[in-house]
């Protein structure tokens, strides 16, 4: 699996994959982007260093993409969303922890958090089973902090 930053011809992959049912579903907003939001976001994406956005391939295929936002507190959030095609796979915990490798090659990794609906289990698994740790709960959104490299914990409370 190889690890690459996001570039703007990425742009129409990455609409579809966010658009897709399964991901609005799982979204904390729950509602789909429109292309011309998605575009504008894309560009002040790619263009901030407040942003890494990665993509992950295997052989040719785009199999998702690793987002890691900075946050005022120097902490960065991660998010993850496979493509469509990829999913079922097996393939998430590989694509999180080498992204979060790609991302912060070395010692010092900062702090790393994430949010995940309770009704998306698939993904409340992966995190766990990254080395991150279940802090609190609210309103149906789990909030995770990262404790441990990738490994066993993969059990849903």
């Amino acid at each position: 699996m190889e690890f690459r930053r996001a570039e703007s011809g990425d742009a129409p992959d990455l609409l579809v994959w966010r658009n897709d049912p399964a991901t609005i579903a799982s979204s904390l907003t729950g509602a789909a982007v429109e292309e011309a939001v998605h575009f504008a976001w894309i560009a002040r994406v790619l263009a901030s260093p407040d942003y890494i956005l990665l993509m992950a391939e295997q052989a040719g295929e785009k199999l998702g993409m690793v987002r890691f936002d900075r946050e005022d507190d120097g902490a960065w959030e991660v998010s993850i969303n496979l493509a469509p095609s990829a999913r079922g796979r097996g393939l998430a915990a590989d694509v999180l922890a080498g992204s979060i490798a790609a991302a912060f090659p070395g010692d010092g990794r900062p702090e790393l958090v994430a949010q995940v609906r309770r009704t998306n289990p698939a993904s409340w698994r992966i995190f766990l089973r990254c080395g991150f740790v279940l802090e609190g709960e609210e309103d149906g959104v789990g909030t995770f902090r990262l404790a441990r490299s990738c490994g066993d914990g993969d059990r849903m409370p």
